[in-house]
C-alpha cells in the first residue's frame, strides 16, 4: 500500500503498517513526520517483501528505515537480523532498538565467541550482530538462524573493505533467498548492489541539517554549497584560532592521521580552556592510569578529549556519552571513529587528509572524507552543518576542492577474490554444500562474480586443492567431503592456514609460556606489533628463550623481520600471562591499553582454536594449553587461576591475596576478615556472592 495524500507523510499514517502501539513509541521519541527519503522507502514498498538498497547520505534517517521494516516483518510472524561491522556500533543499535520492549518485540545481541551457537536468540524478535558473528552462526548451525526471515545490512558500502567485506558478501549472498535491506552512504553504483540483490534502489541526497564544506588556508574559511562558494570568514591565522571560532558556534569533531597526532593536537587545545569536566577526568583514570590514560584525563578536564583505537572501551563510552552531553567540546579523533559510533557534531575539521600507508602517506579515498563531512550537523540543534579541510596552501586547496569537496564517492569493489577469504569460505561452504559444483553456484550469486568476470571454476578449484592438500576435504569427481579436522576447523572460524599451522606444528611444541605464545602468533589470524627502530632487546630475549622456540628462521631470511613481528607480539603476551603491569607493558612494546586488550582478546580466541585442535589429536599438551586459554583470559600465571576467576578479584587483587596466604576460595571464606583488609569488605562480599550465584545456577 503507499501513501497518497500529503497529510499522510505524518507519523500517524503509518498506523496501519506498523500498529498504533508502535506509532506510539515514536511519538514519544520525538518523531513527528518522515523525512523525504523515508517517505520515497515506504512509497517504493518498505512495507512490503521487497529488497531495497537504500544510499542516503549520513543523518537522513536510515535506521528509522530499518526499524519501520523490522517492525512490519516482526508483526507479520517474522524475524530479523540486523548487521552492523563493528561491536561498539552493535552496542549502541541495540540500545535504541531496546526501545521497542515497550510493546513486547524482544532485541537480543551477540557479538563475541565465534563457536556459541546463542541458542536463546531463538526468543528474540530482532538480533543485532556483526557480520563475522552471524557468519559462524551458520557454520555452527544455530537452529534459529533458519527462522531469519530479513537481513538489514547496515554501512553495506563495506562490502569494501578488505577486512570486513568478504564476510558481509558470503552471508548476504547465503540469505538471498530471504528479504535483504542494505544501507549506505551515498555511492555512485548503488545501483550495482541493487541489482545484485534484485532490490528497489531508493537514492537521495538529501539531509535533515543543511552542509556547507569548504577549506580553511592562510586564515581565511571558504565555506562552499555544491562546489558554488557561498561564504568567506577571516581567522587572525592558526589552527587554534579556526577551532575556537568553530567552538562558538557548537561542537567540534577534528579528525587528524594519526594516533600521536591526535593525542597531541587535543593537548593543545585543551590549553585554550574550552570547557571544564573534572569529575569525568577522575572516572577516566578509573580502569587504568598509565600515560595514555593520564594524557586523557588531562585533556577533558578541560573540554577536550582524543579518541582512537588504543583507548579502553569504558574510556570510549565515557568520551563519547561526555561529548553527546555537551559536556565535551572537541573531540580529536583518528578516522576510526567516522565510521564507527554515530557521533555527530555541528563542524567537522579535516585537519589532515593524508594517512601514512606501509612507507609514505597517501591521499585518503572521497569516502573517506565523506564520511567524516557526513558527520557535521546535528538534527534539531544546528542549523547548518560544516565540514572544514585544513590545507597549506593555494595549490593544496584546488587539489581538495577537486577532489574532495566536488569530486565523486569511488565505487564499491567486492574484496571477496582474496586468497585467504576464498579459502575461508570455501571450506565453510564444502561442509554444507557436499559437492564442488554446487560451491561454484553459489560464488557466482556473490557481488565478486556479479562484478568480475573471472572464471569460478577456476578459483575454487585451486582453493579446493589446497584445502584438499591440508586434510581438510577429501574429494572424489564433484563430491566433496569434509574431514573431521575441517570441520573443527570452519568451527572454530579460524583462517584454514592457521587451522593446518596448529594441526602440524602443535606436535613440534613444548610446555613453555613462549613455545605456545609464538605459535599462535604465528598465526594470520592476529593482529602483530610493529617492530622500531630500537626493539633490538627482542634478539637478546629470542636468545635467552632460544630452546623453547620451534620455529626460528635463519637472519639472511626474508621473513626475518615478520618473524620479528611475531617474537614481539609473543612476548608481550608472555610479559601480559606472568604478571607484568599493564602499564608496564603497554610502554615496553608501545602500544595503548585499548591495543593490549584487543590483542588479549584475540590471542584468548587463538589459544582456544589451538587447544580444540590438540585436544582432536589427543595430544599431551591439551591440559596446559586449556590452562593457557584462562591465563590469558586473565593475565595471570596458573596459581592465580581460581582467585581471578572470583567476581571482582582481577589480576592485581588476586595476587595481593595469594602472596598474603589467601590462595583459594577455601581460604577466603576461612581468612574473611584478613581478605577484607587486603581488598575491601565490598569486593569480599561481592565475590562471594558471584561465586553462591554461580554454583546456585549449576545446581
Amino acid at each position: 500500500m503507499e501513501f497518497r495524500r500529503a497529510d499522510e507523510l505524518c507519523v500517524d499514517a503509518l498506523e496501519e503498517f506498523i500498529s498504533r502501539y508502535a506509532v506510539k513509541v515514536l511519538k514519544e521519541r520525538g518523531v513527528k513526520g518522515l523525512f523525504p527519503p523515508q517517505v520515497m522507502a515506504v512509497r517504493m514498498g518498505l512495507f512490503s517483501d521487497k529488497n531495497m538498497v537504500i544510499a542516503v547520505p549520513t543523518a537522513s534517517g536510515k535506521t528509522l528505515i530499518a526499524e519501520l521494516a523490522m517492525l512490519r516483518e516482526v508483526i507479520k510472524g517474522g524475524k530479523c537480523l540486523y548487521v552492523v561491522p563493528l561491536r561498539a556500533l552493535a552496542s549502541e543499535k541495540y540500545e535504541t532498538f531496546k526501545e521497542w520492549e515497550k510493546i513486547g518485540i524482544k532485541v537480543g545481541i551477540t557479538t563475541g565467541d565465534y563457536e556459541s551457537k546463542d541458542e536463546w536468540l531463538g526468543e528474540c524478535d530482532i538480533v543485532v550482530t556483526t557480520a563475522e558473528k552471524a557468519d559462524s552462526l551458520i557454520r555452527n548451525r544455530a537452529g534459529w538462524v533458519d527462522r531469519v526471515t530479513a537481513l538489514i545490512v547496515d554501512e553495506v558500502h563495506l562490502l569494501d573493505s578488505a577486512k570486513r567485506g568478504p564476510n558481509l558478501e558470503i552471508l548476504m549472498s547465503r540469505m538471498k533467498d530471504r528479504r535483504i535491506i542494505a544501507l549506505s552512504a551515498t555511492i555512485p553504483n548503488a545501483d550495482e548492489i541493487a541489482k545484485w540483490l534484485d532490490a528497489v534502489l531508493i537514492e537521495s541526497d538529501w539531509r535533515p541539517v543543511p552542509l556547507y564544506e569548504g577549506v580553511f588556508c592562510r586564515g581565511k574559511v571558504e565555506l562552499y554549497d555544491r562546489a558554488e562558494l557561498v561564504e568567506e570568514r577571516s581567522l587572525s591565522g592558526n589552527y587554534e584560532d579556526l577551532v575556537l571560532d568553530c567552538v562558538k558556534r557548537g561542537q567540534v569533531l577534528v579528525f587528524d592521521s594519526t594516533r600521536k597526532n591526535a593525542e597531541s593536537t587535543a593537548l593543545k587545545l585543551s590549553e585554550l580552556n574550552i570547557g571544564r569536566t573534572k569529575n569525568l577526568a577522575e572516572k577516566i583514570l578509573e580502569e587504568n592510569d598509565g600515560e595514555m590514560s593520564l594524557k586523557l584525563a588531562e585533556c577533558v578536564k578541560r573540554g577536550v578529549a582524543f579518541h582512537h583505537a588504543g583507548l579502553l572501551p569504558s574510556q570510549r563510552v565515557l568520551v563519547e556519552k561526555a561529548f553527546r552531553e555537551g559536556k565535551i567540546k572537541v573531540i580529536v579523533a583518528t578516522p576510526t571513529l567516522s565510521a564507527g559510533v554515530n557521533l555527530p557534531a555541528r563542524t567537522v575539521i579535516v585537519k589532515s587528509y593524508h594517512r601514512f600507508s606501509g612507507f609514505y602517506s597517501k591521499p585518503i579515498k572521497v569516502m573517506e572524507y565523506k564520511q567524516m563531512a557526513g558527520r557535521a550537523g546535528r538534527p534539531g540543534l544546528d542549523d547548518r552543518g560544516e565540514a572544514i579541510v585544513v590545507v597549506r596552501d593555494e595549490k593544496a586547496k584546488k587539489e581538495v576542492l577537486r577532489k574532495y569537496i566536488a569530486g565523486e564517492v569511488e565505487r564499491v569493489e567486492s574484496k571477496l577474490g582474496s586468497e585467504n577469504s576464498m579459502r575461508f569460505h570455501t571450506l565453510a561452504l564444502a561442509s554444507e554444500l557436499k559437492n564442488v559444483e554446487k560451491i561454484e553456484e553459489f560464488f557466482e550469486s556473490t557481488f565478486f562474480f556479479h562484478q568480475n568476470e573471472t572464471p569460478v571454476w577456476f578459483e575454487i578449484e585451486r582453493v579446493v586443492r589446497q584445502l584438499e592438500n591440508w586434510g581438510f576435504v577429501e574429494r572424489d569427481g564433484v563430491k566433496i567431503t569434509v574431514t573431521s579436522i575441517g570441520e573443527l576447523v570452519s568451527r572454530l572460524y579460524i583462517d584454514p592456514l592457521t587451522g593446518y599451522l596448529f594441526y602440524k606444528e602443535i606436535d613440534k611444541c613444548k610446555e613453555s609460556d613462549i613455545s605456545v605464545l609464538h605459535l599462535i602468533c604465528r598465526s594470520p589470524d592476529i593482529e602483530k606489533l610493529y617492530i622500531r627502530r630500537d626493539d633490538d632487546w627482542l634478539e637478546d630475549l629470542l636468545f635467552q628463550h632460544y630452546e623453547e622456540f620451534t620455529y626460528v628462521p635463519p637472519s639472511s631470511s626474508s621473513d626475518y623481520d615478520w618473524f620479528l613481528e611475531e617474537l614481539k607480539t609473543a612476548f608481550c603476551l608472555f610479559d601480559w600471562v606472568n604478571e607484568v603491569d599493564e602499564n608496564t607493558i603497554c610502554a615496553k612494546y608501545s602500544i595503548a591499553p585499548g591495543d593490549l586488550r584487543r590483542i588479549v582478546e584475540t590471542a584468548e580466541w587463538l589459544m582456544n582454536s589451538l587447544y580444540r585442535i590438540a585436544e582432536f589429536k589427543g595430544h599431551e599438551l591439551s591440559g596446559f594449553l586449556h590452562s593457557m586459554i584462562f591465563r590469558i583470559k586473565y593475565g595471570v600465571k596458573e596459581e592465580l587461576l581460581e582467585l581471578v576467576q572470583l567476581e571482582g578479584v582481577g589480576r592485581v587483587r588476586a595476587r595481593k591475596l595469594y602472596s598474603n596466604g589467601i590462595r583459594n576460595l577455601s581460604e577466603l571464606i576461612k581468612m574473611r576478615e584478613k581478605a577484607e583488609k587486603l581488598i575491601g569488605k565490598r569486593v569480599v562480599e561481592k565475590a562471594l556472592r558471584g561465586k553462591n550465584l554461580k554454583s546456585s545456577q549449576q545446581s
